[in-house]
């Protein structure tokens, strides 16, 4: 086989020699010694080319392949071309570290990488740029060759923080817009003590709630919020209307307008993220739910705790507006506390107590409810000039128990709380007792409560605000999606609930009747802002002037809020 030696120039050396240079003998160490300069490169290059000389006198390499040598020379000119000196970049000076003198040296009769004065040319710029920025340190300053590099990284971070903090810098007033809908349909089943008492109960489809509202903040201390419901009786109505002032010594958050008073975890909890499509029996009779008055709310750093209280007017119309010099007024109070707080907040207990105190306008009250299911529409009323009916009353299913206009000049409503959460197993359950003081100096004690128990088939947990004491909004594990995205389609999330309440209006003349509901549900959450929910409730009633009824009420309902 026929050998001939290495072509080796200078141009071959190129490469290899700024790999050893910047190996060996790092830019630093360069730079720090002033007595490295370019002419002492100049001279190594030299002395590298007679030590190459002797080389090629020594090694004997096989002749190589036409193809071969071109396999080679592709892999070096690749390596070289994408060099950060051939692009004239990398000012630091870390040049061919990552290749390797086999990479680089060609075998054949083939044409040198870089000439003599390439090399020599590329050196020149590189100690002229380092000289230009300051990169290269002389004996008598020593500077740090990353002080101009750190220097152009701090400026570049402060600038990147100030466009963030500008970026983040909130504008006053805010506003976000929301709302929420439900679509119900209601059918209706009695048996005959239930018709012959409440007459005829009709099927029904309408909008239980129709809400627009717009929340903000005004200062960095001052929040509002501003919320009409265009499908309540009485459409349309205000709900929840308000300004607060936060962070005020003592208080913690001061609120005024109206809105729904601390008392009872069902009050306090949205109808948005509520297990049933109706709050309990205890919920209208006993509870003060929203009234235009002056309150305040805290918690605890830690969380585990909630307080809260206010004054406002009672007995007002949908718009928020009292009428009385007779009583009229109330307060409600609320404490709660979390002893347990496990697995970012999947397992957890939430214990409460509340008290309501209210003095009815012109001492008039009338205790009464609906059984936890409601549907109807708006009877016809006078026709206009146009044609078209001006809506009259609403009809629906009317309340079950209820103690008709009572002479009460106050009463007070004590409340217990209990919400037990273990992963996707959910205990919940109030018990109330309104202690009634009439007019005639007869004090009546009218109690109810209710339990119910809800579970995941899918795995979720029923979450819960620390700092309002409520109930939160489910998050499914997977949305309802039938498109296969990551893997499959997704179902939701699917809950099953069952609860059982009772209300006695009965004590001390007050002859009220009795309640008691069964209610069996099942919800899907489509995804966290869309849920269908069915509901099956079995209503008993009984009453000292009729005879015990029973009345089944099954309800579907397509909810999204926003």
């Amino acid at each position: 086989m026929e050998c001939r030696f290495f072509p080796w120039r200078l141009g071959h050396l190129a490469v290899p020699f700024l790999a050893l240079a910047t190996s060996f003998l790092p830019v630093s160490a360069i730079a720090q010694d002033s007595s490295v300069s370019l002419e002492s490169l100049l001279e190594r290059i030299e002395r590298l080319e007679l030590d190459n000389e002797r080389l090629r006198e020594k090694v004997e390499v096989d002749d190589q392949s036409a193809q071969s040598a071109e396999d080679h020379r592709v892999v070096a000119t690749e390596s070289l071309t994408s060099s950060p000196l051939l692009a004239q970049q990398n000012p630091r000076g870390s040049i061919y570290q990552s290749l390797s003198p086999r990479v680089v040296f060609a075998s054949g009769e083939l044409e040198p990488l870089l000439t003599e004065s390439q090399v020599r040319s590329m050196i020149s710029e590189e100690m002229a740029q380092r000289e230009n920025t300051g990169a290269l340190a002389t004996e008598s300053s020593d500077p740090s060759l990353d002080s101009i590099q750190d220097k152009r990284i701090s400026n570049l971070d402060n600038a990147f923080r100030l466009f963030q903090e500008k970026a983040n810098k909130k504008t006053y007033p805010t506003v976000a817009v929301g709302g929420v809908f439900q679509a119900d349909s209601g059918w209706i089943h009695q048996d005959t003590n239930s018709k012959n008492q409440y007459g005829q109960i009709q099927d029904s489809s309408d909008f239980r709630r129709a809400r627009l509202g717009a929340k903000g903040s005004v200062t960095e201390l001052t929040n509002y919020f501003f919320q009409m419901d265009f499908a309540f009786p009485g459409r349309p109505t205000f709900t929840d209307v308000w300004v607060e002032q936060t962070k005020v010594p003592f208080f913690g958050n001061v609120r005024i307008g109206q809105w729904k008073q601390p008392f009872s975890l069902e009050v306090v909890s949205s109808f948005r993220y509520t297990t049933f499509m109706e709050r309990s029996v205890l919920f209208i009779p006993f509870t003060p739910f929203r009234h235009l008055g002056i309150g305040f709310y805290n918690n605890a750093d830690d969380l585990s705790t909630t307080w809260a209280a206010s004054v406002f007017r009672s007995g007002q119309d949908q718009y928020g507006a009292t009428l009385t010099s007779d009583g009229g007024y109330g307060t409600a109070e609320r404490l709660t506390w979390v002893p347990s707080w496990e697995n970012n907040g999947e397992s957890y207990v939430h214990l409460g107590v509340g008290h309501f105190f209210n003095a009815p306008p012109a001492d008039r009250v009338n205790f009464r409810t609906i059984p936890e299911f409601f549907v109807g529409a708006h009877d016809p009323g006078t026709l206009g000039s146009s044609g078209q009916p001006v809506p009259g009353g609403i009809s629906g299913v009317p309340f079950f128990v209820a103690t008709g206009n009572l002479n009460v000049p106050y009463y007070n409503v004590l409340g217990s709380e209990l919400l037990c959460v273990q992963g996707p197993l959910s205990l919940q359950s109030e018990a109330m007792v309104n202690f009634v003081h009439q007019g005639n100096g007869q004090n009546a004690v009218l109690p109810g409560a209710y339990a119910q128990l809800g579970y995941f088939l899918t795995g979720e947990h029923r979450p819960y605000d620390r700092k309002a004491g409520a109930i939160d909004r489910v998050i499914p594990k997977s949305n309802m999606t039938f498109n296969g995205q990551c893997g499959g389609p997704g179902w939701g999330a699917w809950e099953v609930a069952g609860r059982w309440s009772y209300l006695d209006l009965n004590d001390a003349g007050i002859q009220g009747g009795t309640i008691t509901d069964y209610t069996a549900g099942l919800n899907w959450y489509w995804n966290p802002n869309t849920k269908m929910v069915f509901n099956w409730v079995h209503s008993m009633t009984t009453s000292a002037a009729l005879p015990a009824s029973q009345t089944d009420l099954f309800g579907i309902r397509a909810q999204l809020d926003f």
